[in-house]
């Protein structure tokens, strides 16, 4: 995450990079972020975050994973306002995707959410299938963002990798395989994710135009 753009966001309380690279460590430390470096073995970025805030009792815990370069700092105060008051275990963001997008990306998670808005599943497949081609179904596209409760964070880094996890290679379905709810909140903002080479060059030419917000 860029040190402006937690900055910019007036609702993180304390900003600190995880990472097992020294440079991405040198990098963030020349912008003056708090940087922690967790242990290579570690499997995921989920297994840093729960080592970096280890002793950690209350309130939210958010995730801004590192290839969600581009997100906008205000995205992430709606998704911390939007949680106020909510009982959720974890949560995380979605985006409608407009008409001409390409919902066949398997680079681009979807999620389907029951009618109170908690994620039944998430899929690099097109979800919903919309089997007559009416152009009826809706797609939303998943954000890199997730919030936990510590308990919760806690909880999924002690448990093994799910069946359904490892097929669509998706952290995300190891709570939904162990009955975690996930509470998906929505916003109409589009992020570029990098997933790919062509992800990571349309993120640089956005960001030598100086995408707004961000610098």
């Amino acid at each position: 995450m860029d040190l402006g753009t937690s900055e910019k966001a007036r609702r993180i309380g304390r900003v600190t990079i995880a990472t097992d690279h020294p440079e991405i460590e040198a990098v963030a430390r020349g912008f003056g972020a708090e940087v922690v470096m967790t242990d290579p073995a570690l499997p995921s970025g989920t297994d840093r975050i729960a080592v970096v805030t280890r002793g950690q009792e209350q309130g939210w815990i958010l995730n801004v994973q590192g290839d969600e370069p581009l997100i906008d700092p205000g995205v992430l105060d709606e998704f911390i306002l939007g949680l106020d008051g909510s009982l959720a275990p974890m949560a995380t963001l979605a985006r409608k995707m407009g008409k001409g997008e390409d919902v066949n990306n398997p680079n681009v998670v979807k999620v389907v959410m029951d009618l109170a808005g908690r994620a039944l599943y998430f899929s690099r497949s097109v979800i919903p299938h919309d089997r007559e081609g009416t152009g009826g179904g809706e797609h939303w596209h998943h954000l890199g963002i997730y919030a936990y409760r510590p308990e919760t964070l806690r909880r999924l880094v002690s448990l093994p990798p799910s069946s359904l996890e490892l097929v669509e290679k998706l952290e995300q379905l190891r709570a939904l395989q162990n009955g975690v709810a996930i509470q998906v909140l929505t916003t109409s903002v589009e992020s570029i994710g990098v997933d790919s080479p062509e992800d990571l060059e349309r993120v640089s030419k956005r960001m030598d135009g100086g995408f707004p917000g961000f610098f």
